[in-house]
């Protein structure tokens, strides 16, 4: 947080010195003040997320519910916000699971932002749904930078940001993915992650498939069932 204060601070004495009688430093300092406020409300609201599911504070509310619809959700928000990159998403068939949709929803926005922010103008971003005899799966895939395989086991870690010398120009808190294991761990799933550096990046969440709970039986006393 000590960044972003101190961001603020510096632009809060140049608009003191100079910005009252200098409408672009007033401008450019305003523009920039408004985006370190949003960075730090991202970086609090997910400590605040990360805080909370330490203490066991934050609990998935679990019901049946169908992964399509909340991928193609995603896909029509992030078509929004795309800036001249290619959205397309496959599904074969209805998959349904036993999750929270709003944390589902959460859980996608951090791939899908991630997505955007390391493609660049003319790229892919591809959501892809299905499902096998056991698991239901949901992927976000770029054509981006990509990741390299010995970054990989680490991204998941709190503030990691992987090749920050590269990354200065991209926002982001390093939370995001952090927060994406934890969400998926609650639904009894995983993460598993396809990329190489240059080649763009592939995350497919994994979560058991919608099962009908078992109905107990109970014999009573004239033998039949309960």
């Amino acid at each position: 947080l000590r960044t972003p204060i101190s961001v603020i601070q510096g632009y809060a004495s140049l608009i003191n010195r100079w910005g009252k009688s200098n409408p672009d430093v007033l401008q450019e300092s305003i523009d920039s003040i408004l985006g370190e406020t949003e960075h730090m409300k991202e970086l609090i609201n997910n400590l605040l997320f990360l805080a909370k599911s330490d203490q066991n504070r934050m609990h998935a509310k679990r019901s049946r519910m169908c992964l399509n619809d909340v991928a193609q959700e995603i896909v029509k928000e992030l078509d929004l916000l795309q800036q001249d990159r290619q959205i397309t998403y496959e599904e074969a068939e209805q998959v349904e699971i036993n999750g929270d949709s709003d944390l589902i929803k959460q859980l996608l926005w951090i791939h899908g932002e991630n997505a955007l922010k390391y493609t660049t103008n003319g790229g892919k971003i591809h959501i892809k749904v299905w499902k096998d005899k056991k698991y239901a799966y949901v992927s976000v895939a770029d054509d981006g930078m990509g990741i390299a395989e010995e970054e990989q086991s680490k991204i998941f870690d709190r503030f990691y940001r992987e090749d920050k010398s590269r990354n200065k120009e991209i926002s982001g808190t390093g939370l995001g993915l952090s927060i994406a294991k934890w969400i998926v761990s609650s639904h009894d799933g995983a993460i598993l992650v396809e990329s190489k550096r240059g080649e763009g990046a592939t995350f497919i969440d994994r979560f058991p498939l919608w099962a009908e709970p078992e109905v107990k039986k109970e014999i009573g006393k004239n033998g039949k069932i309960k």
